[in-house]
């Protein structure tokens, strides 16, 4: 195949390895094309998963033609191409290109060039200009030197750092008249001297207790169906409409599953996706996100997978095969059932 080069996929997960697949055979229709094969060997392209440090290291040792590129968080010293997580396609591409020599690295700008002097004529109609210099005073007295006063002394009883009467004049204090005691009024407090009342006294609010779940939906109609289908099997949700509140209650609180509706703005819902695979749980893992959307294309699927979903499925999933998702990762509650009692 012209303008086509051979590209192998070592140490990644099988899951990874058919969604990379999947974007190189579609993106194969723009040059150059990248075709996936299962032989290292003769591999033009090597692209190593660097968080495997397995891979890592045969491929350091191994004898291959092929150039590589890494996937990871670091290149392990090795100072091999790398892309960092979570992965951008359009990045990724771009690196392919730039390391086959596909397309070259942008020129740095070019310098302005210096200009150059142009000597007058002397038939020209202006005189050279001459550079004026100053004439140097003799026997001039010496320059009078400003006498700076000496700041005022500050008194005892004004506070350090506030700006008082006495700095602009040293003017006496005034003191400040008594309060006169004011009588008992029959009128009810207003609702401005309440609020204000309240505010002072009001105890610390208490912490909100969360949920186990986050959705993150736009639509009130939609958001009220998914939040409907996880309430019926016994989960906590808590349910944001803003892709930006979403992000703060990601940094707040552990979530054990994140699903994600459509959003709109700059935070969508593949950025939210992204921040909260980067999460941790108190036992280590990262939290479990679906994606729902009106129809699961292939395309959206590979975005949603690279940035690192668990699982996308449409709005219009069967009740089955949502069951099936959530007993997958281990979000339901399976106790319910009685034990069967076998007699013989």
């Amino acid at each position: 195949m012209a303008g086509s080069f051979s590209l192998a996929l070592v140490g990644f997960p099988e899951n990874e390895s058919a969604t990379f697949e999947s974007f190189f055979r579609l993106a194969a229709r723009r040059p150059p094309a990248y075709v996936v094969q299962d032989e290292v060997l003769d591999a033009q392209v090597l692209v190593v998963n660097a968080d495997n440090a397995q891979a890592v290291h045969l491929v350091r040792h191994a004898e291959l033609q092929g150039k590589v590129l890494l996937i990871g968080h670091n290149d392990a010293g090795t100072g091999w191409p790398l892309q960092r997580k979570p992965v951008k396609l359009v990045g990724v591409l771009a690196a392919l290109d730039e390391l086959v020599g596909a397309r070259a690295r942008p020129a740095a700008a070019p310098t302005a060039p210096v200009a150059r002097t142009r000597r007058r004529s002397p038939d020209s109609e202006f005189p050279p200009t001459r550079p004026m210099v100053r004439e140097r005073q003799t026997g001039s007295a010496p320059p009078v030197l400003r006498k700076v006063a000496a700041p005022m002394p500050r008194l005892p009883s004004q506070p350090v750092g506030v700006m008082g009467v006495t700095d602009f004049g040293a003017l006496e204090p005034v003191p400040a008249p008594a309060p006169s005691p004011r009588a008992p009024s029959s009128r009810a407090p207003s609702s401005r001297s309440m609020r204000s009342r309240n505010s002072r006294t009001a105890a610390a609010v208490p912490e909100v207790q969360r949920g186990d779940v986050l959705l993150v939906a736009e639509s009130l109609v939609e958001g009220r169906i998914l939040h409907k289908r996880f309430k019926r099997y016994g989960l906590n949700i808590d349910w944001s409409r803003e892709a930006p509140q979403a992000l703060a209650l990601l940094k707040e609180h552990p979530y054990r599953l994140v699903a994600i509706d459509r959003i709109k703005g700059d935070a969508d819902a593949y950025s939210v996706c992204r921040s909260a695979k980067q999460r941790k749980l108190p036992n280590g893992s990262a939290p479990v996100v679906l994606m729902f959307a009106p129809t699961a294309g292939s395309m959206d699927r590979i975005k949603a997978g690279l940035a690192g979903c668990d699982a996308y499925l449409s709005r219009s999933v069967g009740e089955a095969e949502f069951y099936r998702v959530l007993a997958q990762h281990r979000l339901v509650n399976l106790d319910g059932f009685e034990p069967t009692n076998i007699n013989f």
